[in-house]
């Protein structure tokens, strides 16, 4: 795999090799890989961060220690780091977390959604539903994505949100690869309207079903791409506990 040079220096980046640059250069290394800018397989020299950073090697070794402990990179002593693969055992074990959680989440914050609250679903599901596939941009629109499904778990608490957004973050790698295969807006998308006019009603539980439908499809339609023999019992058995035992999705 070709290298690939670690990211610019940020403006005002702060130089020297204390532990105070540790989370700068995690996050920037971090918004570069789930963003698709450091693409699977790339590798990452510590010594060109350091440089990039104006930092000793220090505080690059410990952004890359919790890169990797966040799954992101692969790093070996006295070795160039490598950005980690795209794997459906993980894509299956992130989208069945995903479903299992922000079906509870969605069906408490239900109940507590402010009007402002319902007034911005309402906007952004139909701009989720109305954008034009042949101007389909996938980070325009999954800006737009994220902020919707963060709003439908709003009242579930800090700690679920936080969870959420890290897990949503990862499976965002593999939806910008979906989208940027000419495949256009991803299948589904229709259904924030949906989702939004439910929240709406106050239908908790409906909002929930929908919801797991809605993300299972997602994780279904990728993993056919990735792998179409694999079968994903794990999800399979998450839709199951959401949806109950009769369903076959």
């Amino acid at each position: 795999m070709t290298e690939t040079s670690a990211p610019a220096v940020p403006t005002g980046a702060p130089g020297g090799g204390g532990r105070d640059n540790v989370p700068v250069i995690r996050e920037r290394l971090r918004a570069d890989i789930l963003g698709g800018r450091l693409l699977p397989g790339a590798q990452i020299s510590q010594a060109g961060v350091a440089a990039e950073f104006g930092v000793s090697r220090g505080p690059v070794r410990e952004a890359f220690r919790l890169l990797e402990r966040d799954g992101l990179i692969e790093a070996r002593v006295n070795h160039r780091a490598r950005v980690t693969g795209l794997s459906v055992h993980e894509l299956e074990h992130l989208y069945t977390l995903r479903v299992v959680s922000e079906s509870l989440a969605v069906s408490v914050s239900v109940p507590a959604f402010t009007g402002d609250e319902l007034d911005e679903l309402d906007r952004l599901g139909e701009v989720l539903r109305t954008t034009d596939t042949a101007t389909f941009d996938f980070d325009t629109w999954d800006e737009v994505h994220q902020r919707f499904h963060m709003l439908l778990l709003a009242h579930s608490g800090a700690q679920m949100l936080g969870t959420a957004a890290e897990w949503a973050a990862h499976t965002q790698r593999y939806r910008r690869v979906f989208a940027e295969e000419g495949r256009g807006l991803p299948p589904g998308a229709g259904e924030h309207a949906v989702l939004a006019q439910l929240c709406r009603d106050g239908d908790g539980a409906a909002a929930a079903r929908l919801l797991a439908l809605h993300l299972s499809r997602a994780a279904l339609t990728l993993i056919a791409q990735m792998a179409p023999t694999y079968d994903p019992v794990l999800l399979r058995a998450g839709i199951r506990q959401v949806l109950g035992a009769e369903s076959r999705p």
